[in-house]
């Protein structure tokens, strides 16, 4: 309230303010003296499956900023390079599932889109399937065939199981995490905390920044520019100017219909 009364009387001092979503002006009706302080909120406008990913929140912009920095490696360089072809291979599919193409950096996070990789539990493939659930959805795993090293087959399983997950927990920010932990655990999370949204659930360190990493192999494929000012020193101090600069503009609209009620 303070701000808003400080508004007013400046805006009854020296002139007019002027608010939009590109700048702030300041406007000295005698002098024509006008300020303008840019807003470039390309820095923050992520967003994952359709998702905004609330970046002016300080706990959610330090991990995404770990994360963009754990990719920014020649291995991670050399594999951006080496999964071009496999990439395409598997949007069309999604997209004929209806699933957002997001997802297909799973098998990036997973396998580093390799077809030979194993986990520790036995996991196998790009979309590391166990042996059950490749079963279940309709891959031939046994002594003498694998589809889960299939990237065409696999793709098709996995795109039955996400859709499968879609169904059981409605947002596909969530299928995501569910892939890493399974539909179960997310699902009590949920309940327990009450609580849809994945940036604000209390996880295993894992499933916290699972997601995570789904984001920033996206922005390292589709926009490594902005990954790089992610990773400049500054980048907190521009997150926290372009926060404050936006509550102006929340508060001058306030003042305008405050203003605007007191003329009528």
């Amino acid at each position: 309230m303070l701000r808003i009364l400080i508004l007013m009387l400046a805006i009854a001092s020296f002139g007019v303010f002027k608010f939009s979503n590109q700048s702030v002006e300041k406007v000295e009706e005698k002098n024509e003296l006008v300020i303008v302080e840019d807003i470039d909120t390309k820095l923050i406008d992520i967003n994952f499956c359709g998702d905004t990913i609330p970046l002016k929140q300080v706990y959610v912009a330090k991990r995404y900023h770990r994360t963009i920095q754990d990719y920014d490696n020649p291995t991670f360089r050399k594999m951006r390079k080496r999964v071009k072809n496999n990439m395409k291979v598997i949007e069309p599919i999604l997209k004929r599932y209806g699933i957002p193409t997001d997802l297909k950096y799973i098998p990036i996070v997973e396998s580093t889109m390799t077809a030979s990789a194993v986990s520790p539990k036995g996991a196998v493939g790009y979309w590391q399937f166990m042996p059950e659930t490749a079963r279940e959805f309709g891959l031939t795993v046994d002594s003498t065939a694998d589809d889960r090293k299939n990237l065409v087959k696999s793709t098709h399983a996995a795109c039955k199981y996400l859709l499968r997950l879609h169904r059981q927990l409605g947002s596909w920010t969530l299928v995501a995490a569910a892939y890493n932990a399974g539909p179960g655990r997310i699902s009590r999370h949920v309940v327990q905390q009450g609580n849809e949204d994945y940036f604000a659930l209390r996880m295993n360190q894992e499933t916290s920044q699972y997601v995570f990493r789904l984001v920033a192999a996206k922005e390292w494929f589709t926009n490594p520019e902005r990954c790089q000012e992610w990773r400049a020193k500054d980048v907190f101090r521009r997150i926290a100017k372009i926060s404050e600069t936006q509550k102006l503009i929340e508060e001058g609209a306030v003042v305008r219909a405050v203003l605007a009620a007191a003329g009528s």
